[in-house]
């Protein structure tokens, strides 16, 4: 069976995944992830040094010779976050040296992109809200019918917001000036979509203090923030038991946007997605090049 490779390229880590597509699904055989933690190497002039270059194109080469080793053909790379700088071109030059097919993505194609790998988890999506809190950024996405109606990405995500205090004003101020600039947003939901990394520790941590999957209880993950935030040895315990090492200082940050989002669109519940950017990003490979077996 033909056989797919993925590398996405972030803020916080860079993840490669090997895909098999199995009755139409995206079905992952491999997945590496490396903790790199780029948007660190982006000074206040939105330059990456050459070391977070340097960084990014080592772990890339790492997985082609990986990739050779499977003699996996078809290799696609995006980059999210970490390509919205000034020396880009150099940034993309580099990673492409390493064989790959690379695809810097905007915010709203990442946004995009999240959506429609949500749609293989949830391909009955009807009208709503999805978010994924990244490393380096946020996507909100509007949908309506099954389809997305906004999607946009601000530049906040929970590497960034760990340099910042914990109860920062920021994430409320990003998330309501994102639905003043898009009306469809301007909304309440009382059930959102939540994608990614960053959501899925959340649903880790959360499932192994209360036994429920998937579907997350805003106000018992509230508690898990305060407990948190007040260094309860049994939750710190549960979390970094559940919680990788890499994401471990991230991952109060990131779940503080989360629940800024929840309050702010008065959201009771959230539903954990499996899949997203990664899946989404494979389905327009596999639809440009015609791909799929």
């Amino acid at each position: 069976m033909t056989q797919y490779a993925i590398a996405d390229i972030g803020s916080n880590t860079i993840v490669l995944l090997v895909y098999e597509m199995v009755n139409h699904y995206p079905t992952p055989i491999l997945h590496i992830s490396t903790p790199t933690h780029l948007i660190d190497y982006v000074d206040g002039d939105r330059i990456m040094s050459k070391e977070g270059i340097l960084k990014a194109t080592e772990v890339l080469q790492s997985y082609a010779d990986k990739l050779d080793e499977m003699h996996v053909q078809y290799r696609f790379a995006d980059i999210t976050e970490p390509c919205r700088i000034q020396n880009k071109e150099e940034l993309g030059a580099s990673l492409q040296a390493t064989g790959w097919d690379i695809y810097p993505l905007s915010g709203h194609e990442e946004a995009l992109y999240d959506f429609l790998g949500t749609k293989y988890s949830y391909p009955t999506l009807n009208k709503g809200i999805a978010f994924d809190v990244g490393g380096g950024s946020t996507e909100l996405i509007s949908f309506e019918y099954g389809q997305p109606i906004d999607a946009m990405s601000f530049p906040l995500g929970c590497v960034r917001l760990r340099h910042l205090s914990i109860d920062t004003p920021e994430c409320a101020k990003q998330i309501l000036s994102a639905r003043t600039q898009y009306p469809s947003l301007n909304t309440t939901c009382e059930e959102l979509i939540g994608i990614g990394g960053t959501m899925r520790a959340a649903g880790k941590v959360y499932q192994a203090l209360f036994q429920e999957k998937l579907v997350i209880e805003v106000n018992k993950l509230q508690d898990v923030f305060d407990k948190l935030c007040m260094h309860d040895p049994i939750f710190e315990e549960t979390m970094k038991a559940n919680v990788d090492p890499s994401r471990q200082p991230v991952f109060l940050p990131g779940l503080h946007m989360i629940l800024e989002i929840a309050r702010i669109y008065h959201a009771k519940r959230i539903l954990i997605s499996k899949t997203g950017i990664r899946e989404g990003f494979l389905k327009i490979r596999l639809e440009e090049k015609k791909l799929e077996n």
